[in-house]
């Protein structure tokens, strides 16, 4: 579902870093979920591609491989908006997965 190797490697597997930086990655990515969901809902492609754009970089640190290709498109589709008709199917998957994760990495710091 995803590897936090590389975010122990840069953080000299130092915990508490770990343990912030994945408060942050919960906390920020349910808003920018949310906030994309809004956007989508309103047609707005440019915040669709703000939010995606914001959540791709937490996605691609923590290996959600699952996730890494559908944010990739969803980010190019909404910021060029071609092949809209795949977004729906993006934003579910987004909808249904980044929450696990986020509930999974919130046990790895209890």
């Amino acid at each position: 579902m995803y590897d936090l190797a590389e975010i122990k490697e840069m953080s000299g597997n130092d915990q508490d870093f770990i343990k912030e930086l994945i408060q942050l990655f919960v906390k920020n990515n349910i808003e920018y979920l949310q906030e994309m969901n809004v956007a989508y809902e309103k047609k707005d492609w440019v915040q669709v591609k703000f939010f995606a754009h914001k959540i791709k970089p937490s996605i691609l640190v923590i290996h959600a491989e699952g996730l890494k290709q559908p944010i990739l498109d969803l980010n190019e589709y909404s910021g060029k908006q071609t092949n809209l008709e795949k977004i729906p199917a993006l934003l579910k998957l987004l909808n249904e997965q980044l929450p696990v994760i986020c509930s999974e990495l919130k046990k790895e710091i209890k």
